[in-house]
């Protein structure tokens, strides 16, 4: 599983703080927390920012400060066009854009600059028009959409990393299993595309989220889910995640299991 280190993102207040003084040292210690924990990406977010000019002068900044600390990519996270291309242009690397949704205007928009820069893109099954619907089918069109037009600019599909998107379980009793329906899916009907996810909403308004979301991943994960949006320095969701393949035979005779527990990796 891809792991996608979510914790640069100035909706925190100290990373807005962090960004807003210029404080290079402390966005530093954030990624490299997230690369030693095992992130694969390090998503970077400014969008507390309230103008685009504002928002891509975070990025000229925040990229190549992330970027001299630790060497992976960035998924950089932005819905504006001008942000996106400040990023890109001084990305190291192959980036990943977070993210496009159905809306036409928005495909136009975001599908060139991933052919441009040839990034890996997730998108959302969500439209204005629709917003996020209420069945498997309803986003399972928005996803068939997005598919036909990346196509157009002969974007791979095995880059584009669709998220289904969950619900809070406090708002709706079968917002887990709409999305793991949702999932296999857009597993079994685009062969070669990737599946993602940001954990942390299903758990909202409930009490001990961190454990409802641990146990969301493990089932994500067995549903075929190649991605999520976490904070790898969570240790025990970590634990889950490693734990979890490992069952699912994505670990050549537990080695992957092993070298973490060797590491101290597997502590809870």
């Amino acid at each position: 599983m891809e792991i996608i280190g979510e914790k640069i993102n100035t909706t925190i207040k100290s990373v807005r703080r962090a960004v807003e003084e210029r404080d290079g040292a402390f966005i530093q210690e954030l990624a490299r927390k997230q690369a030693t924990a095992g992130a694969h990406y390090l998503d970077v977010n400014s969008g507390m920012a309230l103008h685009p000019e504002e928002e891509a002068a975070d990025f000229d900044w925040l990229v190549p400060v992330v970027q001299k600390a630790v060497d992976l990519p960035l998924c950089i996270d932005s819905s504006r066009r001008q942000p996106l291309e400040a990023a890109l242009k001084l990305h190291k690397g192959r980036a990943m854009i977070n993210s496009v949704n159905g809306d036409q205007p928005t495909m136009e928009m975001i599908f060139p600059l991933v052919k441009e820069y040839r990034c890996k893109i997730i998108a959302l099954t969500s439209s204005k028009e629709k917003g996020i619907p209420s069945s498997s089918g309803e986003r399972i069109k928005i996803a068939e959409e997005i598919v036909k037009e990346s196509q157009i600019y002969r974007i791979p599909l095995e880059d584009i990393y669709f998220d289904p998107l969950v619900l809070p379980i406090s708002t709706a009793d079968n917002n887990a299993v709409l999305f793991l329906e949702t999932l296999r899916e857009i597993k079994q009907t685009f062969k070669a595309v990737k599946t993602i996810s940001g954990l942390s909403n299903i758990s909202f308004g409930l009490p001990k989220r961190r454990l409802i979301n641990r146990i969301f991943l493990s089932l994500a994960l067995a549903a075929g889910m190649d991605a999520a949006i976490l904070d790898p320095t969570d240790n025990k969701i970590m634990a889950m995640a490693q734990a979890t393949e490992t069952l699912l035979g994505k670990d050549a005779f537990c080695g992957q299991y092993l070298n973490a527990f060797k590491e101290g990796r597997l502590e809870t």
